[in-house]
Formats: C-alpha cells, sequence, structure tokens
C-alpha cells in the first residue's frame, strides 16, 4: 500500500496539477512575446507619422511660395527658392527648386521640393521613399 501510494505515475499527476496551479511568471513569458510587437508598432506610428509631417511642411512652404510668386511676379528663382526654404526650415535636407514656364501666353511659377525619407526601424525592406511637393500658380508678366 505505501508503494501504491508513492508510485511514479501519482507523484507525475501531483507535479501535473501543482504547475497548472502555480501562474507564477506567466506575466513575464506574456510580456516577453507581446513587448517586441508593440514596440515596432509604436515605432512604426512614430515613423510614418514623421513621414506624414515632413510631407506636409513641404507642401505648405511650396504653396507659401506660390503665393509669394503670384504677388511678386518679378522675384527671381533664387529668391524664391530661398523663400521656400525659409518656410519649410523645419525639415533639413529638403531640395527646393523654381521654374517658369509658359502655356497659351500664360506664364506660371512652379515651385517643387523633394526629401529622400528614411525609416527609423528597417525591419520591414520597405527602404528609402522620395517625398515630393509642388504647387503652381500663374503670374502676371510684367
Amino acid at each position: 500500500m505505501f508503494a501504491k501510494r508513492f508510485s511514479p505515475s501519482a507523484f507525475r499527476r501531483d507535479a501535473r496539477a501543482l504547475f497548472r496551479r502555480d501562474t507564477r511568471g506567466a506575466i513575464v513569458v506574456e510580456f516577453a512575446i507581446l513587448a517586441p510587437i508593440f514596440l515596432i508598432i509604436v515605432i512604426g506610428m512614430i515613423d510614418f507619422s514623421r513621414l506624414f509631417w515632413i510631407k506636409s511642411t513641404m507642401q505648405f512652404a511650396v504653396e507659401q511660395t506660390a503665393r509669394y510668386a503670384m504677388v511678386n511676379a518679378d522675384a527671381a528663382t533664387a529668391d524664391l527658392e530661398a523663400y521656400a526654404e525659409a518656410r519649410g526650415a523645419t525639415v533639413n535636407g529638403v531640395t527646393y527648386s523654381a521654374a517658369t514656364s509658359s502655356s497659351g501666353g500664360i506664364n506660371f511659377r512652379t515651385i517643387t521640393a523633394t526629401y529622400t525619407f528614411s525609416f527609423m526601424l528597417p525591419i520591414v525592406p520597405i527602404g528609402d521613399i522620395t517625398l515630393s511637393a509642388k504647387s503652381a500658380t500663374p503670374v502676371s508678366s510684367s
């Protein structure tokens, strides 16, 4: 009877029951599984927020410069590019350019901006993205 009570199979049953009731350390395992996924999502949200902020800043700068070109039709190309850089000064590395074109007897000033965006977290191999913004406005010929 003594041997039956402490048999290896009975010990295994008792040990399994003990481990099923013991939940210490379960939170650490859950955290280890979910924390990297959560951090990747948060950093991805920050990256895409940066992308949209830079794009918005570039678009604002070229639109403001096009308005400036409309009022100051005789402004030089270098002046327009400097004006655009001043409007988009919060983003470094943006290339602004201004051009003059004519269509149907109407002169246009076109302001463009380009920027190469790099993601902070290169887990997904997206690569660099080239952002661009463009605004054109008719100007009176002086």
